[in-house]
């Protein structure tokens, strides 16, 4: 069993989208999704236009695995 990095509730930030524009934040994790294939972990999150995505680890921006709380 592994252990995420991040749980719901916790805010992040995220990089640069697929264009290179800022995603403005913070994004809030509202749950754990299955990993990828690749065994990256994915969230499920909703930006602070309400709208929700999913991400994979490799797009949060590097805090140490310590995210802000609410």
């Amino acid at each position: 069993m592994t252990t995420t990095a991040y749980k719901a509730g916790d805010l992040l930030s995220l990089t640069n989208d697929m264009i290179n524009q800022p995603r403005p934040g913070p994004f809030e994790v509202l749950r754990v999704m299955p990993s990828r294939d690749n065994a990256e972990e994915q969230y499920r999150v909703r930006g602070p236009d309400g709208r929700e995505r999913v991400i994979g680890h490799h797009e949060i921006v590097g805090n140490g695995g310590a995210a802000t709380k609410i």
